[in-house]
Formats: C-alpha cells, sequence, structure tokens
C-alpha cells in the first residue's frame, strides 16, 4: 500500500513540473500557422561568443568553468503594459537554448505585443548569467526579422563574470536558413531590428 501511495505521488510531481514547463522560442521544427489578426512571426538568431582571453587572476583560472561547456537558457517573455517595471507585467514567457559557437537561429508565431529578451543564464545554475533587456514589437499580420544577438561572455565563467551583447543584422543569411526549414516563410519580411535598452 505503502509504494502504490509513493508512486502515486510520483507520479502526480512528474504531472505537475510538466505543466511548468516554459515553451521554446524556437517553433521552427513544426509546422507554422500563417500570420493572423492575433498574432505574428518573429524570426532572428541568438549566438554566443566565449572566445574573449580569461582573466589572469588565481581564482579564476583554478575555479572557474570553461565557457564552452555550458548551454545557455535566455528568458523571453511578452509585456502586458507599455511599462515593462511594474509587477506582473509577463503575460507570457519563453526559453531559448544556445550553445557557445553555435549561432541558435529561432522562428517563433506569438501574440502581437511587445516582448523582451530578458535574462540569460548557463543552464543549471541560476547565479551565472545576467540581465539583456533586449527589447522586440511583435505586430499582427506580420513576417519580423529581429536580428542576430551576440553574447560574449568570457573563456571562463566564475560568479559575476562580465559580458557584453550586441546586436547585427545577418539577414540574408539567416532568412536562407529558415527559407530551407519553412519554405515560403521567409518571404515579405519586415525588418524589425532588437533594441537594447
Amino acid at each position: 500500500m505503502c509504494r502504490q501511495r509513493r508512486w502515486a505521488v510520483w507520479m502526480l510531481s512528474l504531472l505537475v513540473l510538466a505543466g511548468c514547463a516554459t515553451p521554446s522560442f524556437d517553433m521552427s521544427d513544426g509546422s507554422i500557422e500563417p500570420v493572423g489578426p492575433d498574432g505574428g512571426i518573429v524570426i532572428g538568431s541568438v549566438l554566443v561568443q566565449a572566445d574573449q582571453e580569461s582573466p589572469d587572476s588565481w581564482y579564476n583560472q583554478w575555479f572557474g568553468r570553461k565557457a564552452a561547456g555550458f548551454t545557455y537558457d535566455f528568458e523571453i517573455v511578452r509585456a502586458q503594459t507599455i511599462d515593462p517595471d511594474k509587477a506582473g507585467r509577463y503575460a507570457d514567457r519563453y526559453e531559448l537554448d544556445a550553445k557557445p559557437k553555435e549561432e541558435r537561429i529561432f522562428v517563433a508565431r506569438v501574440a502581437a505585443g511587445n516582448y523582451l529578451i530578458r535574462t540569460f543564464r548557463h543552464e543549471g545554475m541560476s547565479a551565472m548569467g545576467g540581465q539583456l533587456d533586449v527589447r522586440f514589437s511583435v505586430a499582427p499580420g506580420k513576417t519580423h526579422y529581429i536580428g542576430r544577438l551576440i553574447l560574449d561572455v568570457p573563456r571562463r565563467v566564475t560568479l559575476g563574470s562580465p559580458y557584453t551583447y550586441k546586436v547585427e543584422d545577418a539577414r540574408e543569411t539567416t532568412l536562407a536558413v529558415v527559407q530551407k526549414r519553412q519554405p515560403g516563410l521567409a518571404q515579405n519580411v519586415v525588418n524589425a531590428p532588437m533594441q537594447g535598452r
């Protein structure tokens, strides 16, 4: 009897955790419905670079972890209000993972609104990461190209490691890849680059 209860509790826990999973911002593996009056399509990419020289301090050399060994999780949210600093401000949450030196191209069909690539973190280590607050907007009935977000992290990562980011235009190469994966989707794309805060 006790084993049955443990098994039931374990199964219930799994179902609860599965229901809490954050959806991926990359929806390019499946078929993507055409844009409509309720939302639009976003095309872009993320590239994590770990090519900077590691700091010379003995602490980083002994205790830092190689950045190339991480997977990076990016949190993407849709703001409910125009002022994204208000409490309870996020209507939808998504995540996107990326590995260093591998450009992660994404395609997402999402509700119209204002979005934020809010944070990044090293997978499984919530204390190692940072705030990005890179904004983009999605208009209904349109397909948007938002650019390539490049995140530069040091070669060895420790708590509080410095990082920089920038947005660049890689429209032609990104849309060529998307066209191969999702024929017809890369037509009539509007440039709507991400903006830093």
